[in-house]
């Protein structure tokens, strides 16, 4: 039998009184917070003003769980015993979910002021509620609920337990050894049978005197390491890549001329405008808009043709300061490595700048669309990592993050050069919306062959066709199956 110090910090309980108290209020206020915003939103729907009387209404409700969640039947602390629990102040982490189910329940009234005027569906705004309840359940969670976890470990080996929810639980089980989580920075006591007795998180107090007791009991995995990988479970420099002469090839001879490639960004930039705003005129929308599209796999070109000399990620000589597993780099191999990185971001930015503000037409299949995006993003990413050395392990990542993006001005631009001429159509208008300021666009939807479209045009709303009557769309169609309409001017 082991006795505790005595100077270790005590948890503190609530009194009972006060709990049974708060526990009635929150089953009270949650009760009445929802059942009121069923009540009166089923008895004032469509009327309007509807969305703000919900809303306050549901406002309540992170108030009663807060009630109900921050008081869990628990018993005081005995004197001889040990307590590890949670510290009791918020985390980063809850406050920027917390921020986060600020801004939904801020967008609720809007969203409900919206579908009542018809331009956004019922089913949308419940979707856009249940998510802001879900972060609100999360952010509750994470700034109260887990101060609930609390262990008593008794001098005679017993544990008792309680969960997130409060739930009791009584150990008596002798514990074999620990095992930790380094994802969820969490450690599990568990059995010689390997079957979890209990557990406590990563940042806890009282954790070393708990394992101070477990380690006197011969619990396994008690010792410095195991406490080194529990307080620092991810190492901060996983290797440092050194260049190594033998790596040398006839291409390092050129290195001065490679290092150019940092003029890059600037030239595709001008390339690019010029084939976006002056091209077009001379060599026609779809070879202009391909060639600037595809302009930019000449950075793939260079990493696929010597992946020994250009890598996509930064590796510094030092590491970083509060960052994790990070790979370094001494100064030769840093001489004779080119990063691509930070020179193809802009080319990339400008071009799903440009791509996205001059998308006349609409895609009538977005999800076809979508899946030739993967397919040519996939299909660089692989090629790329055919040719990546074993030992820049992360390189993978980067490459597929920069070709997905690629991927979606190369498809747009593949599936527009692949289309016949334009010919004219007819869809049905299904609704006109007005701008909020002169110089805002107006949002027309309409039907063309089953598929709701919407297209902003900067023309007055009364020379637009009315909801019912028919609207000019010239329509391009695809080899590839993806249709694009574009409303036809005057």
């Amino acid at each position: 039998m082991t006795n505790f110090p005595e100077n270790l910090p005590r948890w503190n309980q609530r009194q009972k009184k006060r709990q049974r108290l708060q526990r009635v209020s929150g089953v009270v206020l949650l009760a009445a917070s929802a059942g009121g915003a069923a009540f009166w939103g089923n008895r004032l729907w469509p009327a309007r003003g509807t969305g703000w009387v919900v809303c306050v209404l549901l406002a309540a409700v992170p108030l009663a769980l807060w009630l109900l969640l921050d008081c869990p039947t628990r018993r005081e602390q005995r004197p001889e015993e040990l307590a590890v629990f949670n510290m009791d102040k918020a985390t980063p982490g809850s406050v920027v979910l917390l921020a986060v189910t600020l801004f939904f329940w801020l967008y609720l009234p809007e969203g409900m002021i919206r579908t009542e005027n018809g331009s956004l569906q019922l089913e949308g705004w419940l979707a856009e509620s249940l998510l802001g309840f879900v972060f609100m359940g999360l952010a509750v969670y994470m700034l109260v609920a887990f101060r609930n976890e609390v262990l008593f470990v008794a001098p005679d080996g017993s544990v008792e337990c309680w969960n997130v929810l409060g739930q009791h639980r009584l150990v008596e089980e002798r514990a074999a050894m620990v095992r930790i989580r380094p994802l969820l920075g969490r450690s599990y006591v568990c059995d010689a049978a390997g079957n979890v007795l209990y557990h406590f998180d990563r940042g806890m107090i009282n954790t070393e005197p708990l394992l101070d007791w477990l380690q006197s009991q011969g619990v396994a995995n008690t010792g410095t390491e195991m406490r080194r990988q529990i307080a620092d479970p991810w190492p901060r420099v996983l290797s440092v890549l050194d260049w190594d002469e033998a790596d040398r090839t006839p291409v390092h001879r050129i290195m001065p001329w490679l290092r150019l490639v940092a003029w890059l960004p600037p030239v595709m930039c001008l390339i690019q405008w010029w084939l976006l705003v002056r091209g077009m005129a001379v060599m026609g929308l779809q070879p202009a808009s391909l060639l600037a599209c595809w302009l930019p796999l000449a950075f793939f070109g260079l990493y696929f043709a010597w992946p020994q000399i250009f890598v996509w990620n930064q590796y510094p000589e030092k590491p970083r300061r509060r960052a994790l597993r990070q790979i370094l780099a001494t100064p030769a191999w840093r001489r004779m490595h080119v990063s691509l990185g930070w020179t193809f971001l802009p080319v990339l930015g400008a071009l799903l700048w440009a791509v996205l503000e001059s998308m006349v037409f609409l895609v009538s299949h977005p999800w076809r669309l979508a899946a030739l995006c993967v397919v040519l993003g996939v299909l660089l990413a692989v090629l790329c990592e055919k040719r990546r050395p074993r030992a820049l392990h992360r390189e993978w990542r980067t490459t597929l993050v920069l070709a997905v993006l690629l991927a979606f001005p190369m498809g747009y631009s593949l599936n527009l050069a692949l289309t016949r001429p334009a010919f004219p159509d007819q869809g049905t208008v299904l609704e006109v919306r007005a701008p909020e300021a002169e110089n805002y666009a107006t949002d027309v939807r309409f039907l063309w062959e089953g598929q709701e479209l919407s297209a902003s045009l900067y023309q007055d709303p009364a020379v637009l066709p009315r909801p019912g009557e028919e609207i000019d769309l010239c329509v391009r169609e695809s080899l590839l199956g993806i249709p694009l309409v574009s409303v036809c001017s005057d």
